[in-house]
């Protein structure tokens, strides 16, 4: 798919600061190979930024310098914090801070106010997602403050003060916000079934949700990236399904956990 894209888009940035996710996702692969001494090759996936090759041969090496800064500047911190600490959950908290601000680098390259738009609104949804993970493992304040990812819309003391608070509480701190509705409806039927996925689940659809004024655009980066994102949300349905099937979880089950998709 990315490989295509950059093929037929001629500006790289609308392709690149969503294949950036990719970047870091083979960089937590390889390092963690690393320092376990495995080969983690068939986890990598060839449609980041840099080519799979090139990244091997830096985290084999040890050798940052042709990262870009943002992703040299953690990786570096991550494998100094895994000495000092050798947690391998350390390295995905810093590791994806560094590829969120890749992104965010990218983005604002390109003077495209919908990729920057859209880079903030997904730090946004993950940043919900944490702490609504960590509010449901009653892990607290630190582990939330650690993996807050900043140049979000949303600021750290909204996530910090409500971790105290009731769960249901929450959305009504987000009234304002364009986040409200989804969080609330996540809260919810997580409420309901005690299933964490029904977060997941309605973090995504408003992702997809956000991508479809796309359709009234008909200039621009907005299609190539919905397009993008698109096609992405119908691969995990697909694997939702398959896993579903092999593990023979009651269909029911798995309808519920489905994502909506772009039409």
């Amino acid at each position: 798919l990315y490989k295509e894209m950059k093929e037929m888009i001629p500006v790289k940035e609308v392709v690149d600061f969503l294949g950036a996710r990719y970047d870091g996702h083979n960089i937590k692969s390889l390092i963690k190979g690393k320092l376990s001494n495995l080969d983690t090759d068939a986890m990598l996936i060839d449609a980041g930024t840099i080519p799979l090759d090139s990244l091997k041969i830096m985290i084999k090496d040890g050798n940052f310098e042709s990262l870009p800064d943002e992703l040299k500047v953690s990786v570096q911190k991550a494998l100094e914090d895994y000495k000092n600490l050798p947690d391998p959950q350390s390295i995905d908290i810093t590791i994806d801070e560094g590829t969120y601000k890749y992104m965010l680098s990218i983005a604002q390259k390109s003077d495209m106010q919908y990729l920057v738009d859209t880079v903030k609104l997904m730090i946004d949804v993950i940043n919900i997602k944490s702490f609504l993970r960590i509010k449901r493992q009653d892990r607290g304040i630190d582990l939330m403050a650690k993996v807050y990812i900043e140049d979000g819309t949303l600021d750290k003391d909204l996530f910090i003060s409500s971790m105290n608070e009731p769960i249901e509480n929450f959305s009504n701190k987000l009234l304002l916000t364009d986040h409200m509705k989804w969080v609330k409806e996540g809260i919810d039927e997580y409420l309901k079934n005690d299933d964490i996925g029904s977060i997941e689940k309605f973090g995504d659809n408003y992702i997809i949700d956000y991508i479809k004024k796309a359709k009234y655009v008909s200039f621009g980066p907005q299609p190539i990236v919905a397009y993008i994102i698109a096609r992405e949300n119908e691969i995990k349905v697909l694997r939702i399904i398959l896993t579903g099937k092999k593990n023979k979880v009651n269909p029911n089950i798995i309808r519920g956990r489905l994502r909506d998709v772009y039409v």
